[in-house]
Parts: structure tokens; C-alpha cells; sequence
């Protein structure tokens, strides 16, 4: 069974699934090798949006990711 490999979009490094990222959205595949190119590679589409549909999106990702970070530390607090 041969192994499936992926091209990272990015810098076009061959890489074996298992490894790297690998972003589906509807039909559209992405690979990226490394941290490296996937940070590359969404800023680039940050960059590319309109500002009024990044701001809103950052917004809502940012309140999802402080949410966790409070229920995390809540969690971690003392308890007497």
C-alpha cells in the first residue's frame, strides 16, 4: 500500500500524510509542510480579506480563545 503524499502549497516540499497540516474547506485542500508555512500562509489570506469581514471573524475567534484561556485558569485557581 503505497503511502499518500502531500505538496506543501507553500514552499512545495514533498511531505507523508501524518505529517504537516492539511486544511479542507468545502473542496478546497491546503497542505503545509510546517508551522513555518501555515502561519505564512494565513496571513497571506488575512491579508487578502476585506477589513470589515477579518475584523469580524478575529473578533470572534479572539472571544472563543479567551474563553478557553479563562475556564483553563479557573480550573487551575486553588480552592479552599
Amino acid at each position: 500500500m503505497p503511502k499518500v503524499k502531500n505538496k506543501c502549497n507553500v514552499c512545495g516540499k514533498v511531505f507523508p500524510e501524518g505529517q504537516g497540516i492539511v486544511i479542507t474547506v468545502e473542496e478546497e485542500v491546503v497542505a503545509l509542510h510546517s508551522s513555518r508555512c501555515a502561519v505564512k500562509f494565513l496571513k497571506a489570506i488575512i491579508d487578502e480579506l476585506e477589513p470589515a469581514v477579518s475584523k469580524e471573524v478575529i473578533g470572534r475567534v479572539k472571544k472563543n480563545f479567551e474563553e478557553v484561556l479563562s475556564k483553563r485558569m479557573l480550573s487551575k485557581s486553588k480552592r479552599i
